[in-house]
């Protein structure tokens, strides 16, 4: 009898294991619809006048800045070329103060360009305009915009000196470190190329600190990329007040931008992550390689093992942010591909006397 009893509970353990196995072959890995990445034209977030809220004595270096790499990186392209999907319009009314303009010449013109992909964005008619447009509804903010010459332009700074020196909402101060009530409503140039004429603030400046780690040889690489990200968000949070600091989210090269910035095995905003290959639990194969990190999930799990899931860079900066939620942080400026309305709305709540 006892043997009987065991037989049938042997078989009762087999068949709810093989209904287990059933269901974990079905499962894919799962969908990652998360608020810090948004591969949609709209985020749904509507932040146009958020800067209102923080003293006009606050200094450029004290302050968050949510902002977009290759800004303007959305038309042509395709998955190796796009770095955002809303436009700069909308960029603007979901709380982005910080661009990265990178221009290049077509028909006599300067243009938006990534790499060699030009976006058909003209920089007076569609950059300035729209920055013009933004400030003189929404007086109280700011834009930041990063200009660099992406292109080999022969009088880069001459055509460029020739449209900013025409806009009236050009910040034209000496400061390298403005109070918000000297930048409101004006577009603060960083300056990314050389010039007999100062245009802004100086790129390369030397109370700036720029993490820019963009190269990934392969998925596999984005642990590195990640650690750059969090030690800088560590630094602005704890480093010298009266320092800059710069945090690019993005990275490209044997990845996507779009993967690197969620972990995603296609671009759709609530795709699935990509698995690494590793496993965790009874077989561990992710405990002997330090590109497998904490910080990516654990998913699928079947009989105590699970595979591992690749976690993009807005998504850890969003959950490293949450994790210290209510308190005031400074970020500096995070300049990222395809934010979404998460992660911006972190960055403006890590502001003081942001109402968060």
């Amino acid at each position: 009898m006892i043997g009987a009893r065991r037989v049938a509970s042997r078989a009762a353990l087999l068949a709810a294991a093989l209904t287990c196995l059933a269901g974990a072959v079905a499962t894919p890995a799962l969908a990652d619809q998360t608020p810090g990445y948004s591969h949609d034209g709209t985020i749904g977030l509507t932040a146009t006048d958020w800067m209102a809220r923080l003293s006009d004595s606050t200094l450029l270096s004290e302050m968050s800045l949510p902002g977009t790499h290759d800004s303007g990186s959305s038309v042509f392209g395709g998955d190796i070329a796009f770095t955002q999907s809303m436009n700069l319009a909308t960029q603007l009314n979901s709380g982005i103060r910080a661009w990265d303009i990178r221009l290049g010449e077509y028909s006599g013109r300067l243009e938006l360009y990534h790499g060699i992909a030009r976006q058909g964005q003209d920089f007076q008619n569609d950059v300035l305009a729209t920055a013009d447009a933004f400030l003189q509804a929404h007086p109280t903010e700011s834009i930041l915009m990063r200009v660099k010459e992406e292109q080999t332009v022969t009088d880069f700074a001459d055509q460029v000196h020739s449209y900013l020196a025409a806009d009236p909402h050009v910040y034209r101060g000496s400061s390298d470190d403005p109070q918000l009530g000297d930048i409101r409503g004006k577009i603060v140039v960083l300056q990314d190329f050389s010039s007999s004429t100062r245009e802004g603030i100086p790129w390369n400046n030397s109370d700036w600190s720029v993490q820019d780690n963009y190269t990934l040889s392969n998925n596999w690489d984005l642990a590195n990329k990640w650690h750059s990200v969090a030690a800088q968000l560590d630094a602005a949070s704890s480093g010298p007040a009266t320092e800059t600091y710069v945090n690019f989210l993005s990275g490209s090269g044997g990845s996507f931008p779009y993967f690197v910035a969620s972990g995603h095995s296609s671009p759709g905003t609530g795709a699935p992550d990509l698995l690494t290959g590793w496993t965790r639990g009874i077989i561990n194969s992710c405990g002997g390689s330090s590109s497998c990190i904490p910080e990516y999930p654990s998913v699928n799990c079947f009989l105590g093992t699970c595979s591992v899931a690749f976690q993009g860079t807005n998504v850890l900066a969003m959950q490293k942010m949450n994790a210290t939620s209510g308190t005031h942080h400074r970020y500096g400026i995070v300049y990222s591909d395809f934010p979404g309305a998460g992660l911006i709305q972190d960055i403006i709540n890590s502001n003081a006397g942001s109402g968060s």
